[in-house]
């Protein structure tokens, strides 16, 4: 993955020394049970008398029943699971599709898991996660949160992988929560509806940028000039290789 170049210049004496056994204690850790017995979430479930099914959860702005939340979370665009701030690895909203070909593959076995049981121990996986997870837990250079682009040479396979800082009532650091989507059919929705399209542009910094599109039948209507959209904000600006927007 395409990381900013902020993370890129960390520190790495500080960010290994991530724990990604999770031997640590979180506010929430859920105590005497292997964090990577693949029947942890049962486990931990029934040791903390846990809600589920129709029991409602009052929520700050809601009231919804643990089913309503997973039927919710399960239709919701993108890949999503949730780290603690321990590392220990403790929800994804499983697809409706079980056959479904996830970009970031998670089980339930893989619940309560420690992230390096999580992550393959190869190549440069774990160090970089462990940069990420630094990186937020310390709020580095006053970021809370990673975009990282996937670079696959396709303008239609935009893969994005979102990191977000979560925080409690007190502003302290609560763990990830991270989200992964291929950007391009909402980009291509985006441009069949404004007569925009993505093209590769040699002259562009970034390497891509949106077009009008020269075709007079385009939804929109658009001119057949062909001009670059105005760009508002660097933050804005497509992936040199994939087109997707980074900080």
């Amino acid at each position: 993955m395409a990381e900013p170049k902020w993370l890129h210049n960390m520190n790495s004496d500080e960010y290994l020394r991530e724990d990604f056994e999770a031997k640590g204690k979180s506010r929430y850790t859920v105590e005497g049970i292997d964090k990577n017995d693949p029947d942890w979430l049962d486990k931990a479930a029934k040791k903390v008398h846990a809600a589920e099914g129709d029991d409602y959860v009052k929520l700050d702005s809601g009231l919804l029943t643990v089913n309503q939340l997973n039927w919710m979370l399960r239709n919701t665009i993108g890949e999503m699971t949730f780290v603690d701030d321990n590392n220990q690895f403790l929800w994804y909203n499983r697809p409706v599709d079980p056959n479904a070909k996830m970009k970031a593959k998670r089980t339930p076995d893989q619940v309560g898991d420690n992230m390096g049981a999580v992550h393959p121990d190869v190549r440069d996986v774990i160090p970089n996660a462990k940069k990420v997870v630094h990186a937020l837990r310390e709020k580095q250079d006053g970021h809370d949160d990673v975009y990282m682009p996937v670079p696959t040479g396709n303008l239609k396979q935009l893969v994005l992988h979102y990191y977000k800082r979560v925080e409690d009532d007190n502003g302290n650091y609560a763990g990830i929560y991270e989200w992964v989507q291929d950007l391009y059919p909402l980009v291509k929705y985006f441009c069949e509806t404004t007569g925009q399209k993505l093209v590769v542009d040699d002259d562009a910094t970034t390497g891509a940028t949106y077009r009008r599109n020269s075709d007079p039948d385009a939804v929109s209507g658009a001119s057949t000039k062909v001009e670059k959209v105005e760009k508002t904000k660097k933050t804005e600006e497509p992936d040199t290789t994939t087109g997707a927007s980074q900080h």
